[in-house]
């Protein structure tokens, strides 16, 4: 679930979608398959898919961010789990970035501590590489210059607009997950009721991970050739990787440690120290897995592979997604989300379960 993931599964074509803007979270699921490729509608699987995304889904984040707008193009394929792309580039200089989220300001303690964070000048270990930002990102802080995707994977310059997306999301058919699982699990669409059975992934879990990704939460390093390597190119960093820790006040870029984690604050901990209430750490090896991708838990939406059995949220798994958005540039809708239940006494503990790589 990289940043730059190469777009190799074919999307549809930008012709028979419908045209959007992006106020808030907007889901546009595939209607049309093209050059045989075989993507498919949501819909097809699960009716009533798109509308709960664009409902249920998109509302947990319209109601937890202020400036997260975003238009999200969702299909399903032959992929893994689930994968994203945002398709381009989008660099700014350290100067920028620091400039645009401080102008942004936004409440609450986790934006304020996160500025305050960033040294003034870029640290040395990013030797004066540019900022990766996704195009949602770029304009939840006003930066002007964004380059978005087509359906089909070209360059557009209005992301957020028309058929210029901010990201494509491809989650996996129920055939494709049948076929490498021997039939033994399967997808569970929260609309047909019920409660998620011990073999199925939750379908909008694996959304709202890769949402996250689109919004900003995804690293520029790689971990799938056998090094960790900066796939955006030299020495350039994406927004979260500012926020990279392996123990109190000492960041660290690509760093193969294991016990790397989030803080807003650049404080070790766990709980609400570190921003992730869970204590979660990230994935850091050159394992395949991505680097911005919590190790396994069970815990959190942004964990590295799928749980079985699991339903997860951004807003029910202890806000840890929330803080790192709220930290690289989304501002909270007030009162502050994490003053509500994220670091409650209240929080379960969830049960371990098999887990499935997402890709």
């Amino acid at each position: 679930m990289g940043l730059r993931r190469i777009f190799w599964l074919a999307a549809a074509t930008a012709f028979g979608a419908t045209l959007a803007c992006a106020s808030g979270v907007t889901f546009v699921c595939n209607t049309t398959k093209v050059m045989g490729v075989m993507v498919y509608d949501p819909d097809t699987y699960a009716s009533g898919t798109c509308a709960y995304l664009n409902s249920t889904v998109a509302g947990y984040y319209d109601d937890t961010f202020s400036n997260a707008n975003a238009l999200i193009y969702v299909q399903m394929g032959d992929t893994g789990l689930g994968e994203s792309t945002t398709g381009f580039y989008n660099d700014v200089t350290y100067t920028t970035y620091l400039d645009a989220l401080q102008a942004e300001g936004g409440p609450g303690v986790v934006r304020s501590d996160a500025v305050a964070s960033l040294p003034g000048t870029e640290p040395a270990l990013y030797n004066g590489g540019d900022i990766e930002i996704t195009s949602a990102l770029g304009k939840a802080l006003n930066i002007s210059g964004m380059v978005g995707t087509t359906a089909d994977g070209n360059k557009c310059f209005t992301p957020g607009t028309g058929t210029c997306y901010n990201g494509i999301i491809t989650i996996t058919t129920p055939a494709n997950l049948t076929s490498e699982t021997g039939g033994t699990q399967g997808l569970y669409w929260d609309q047909n009721g019920g409660t998620i059975p011990g073999n199925d992934y939750d379908f909008y879990s694996v959304v709202e991970h890769e949402t996250d990704e689109v919004l900003g939460t995804a690293s520029c390093i790689g971990t799938t050739s056998g090094s960790l390597v900066d796939d955006c190119g030299g020495s350039i960093a994406s927004a979260v990787d500012l926020f990279r820790y392996n123990s109190s006040g000492n960041r660290v870029f690509i760093d193969g440690t294991a016990g790397a984690f989030f803080a807003y604050n650049g404080v070790n901990g766990t709980g609400a120290t570190n921003g992730v209430p869970t204590g979660a750490v990230y994935n850091t090896l050159a394992n395949g897995d991505d680097y911005a991708d919590f190790s396994d838990s069970c815990l959190d939406v942004q964990d590295a592979t799928g749980c079985l059995g699991q339903a997860l949220n951004i807003t029910t798994d202890g806000g840890g997604e929330i803080n790192i958005l709220d930290a690289v540039g989304y501002n909270l809708v007030t009162p502050e989300p994490g003053t509500l239940a994220l670091f409650g006494a209240g929080f379960a503990v969830l049960t371990l379960y098999r887990r499935r790589r997402r890709t």
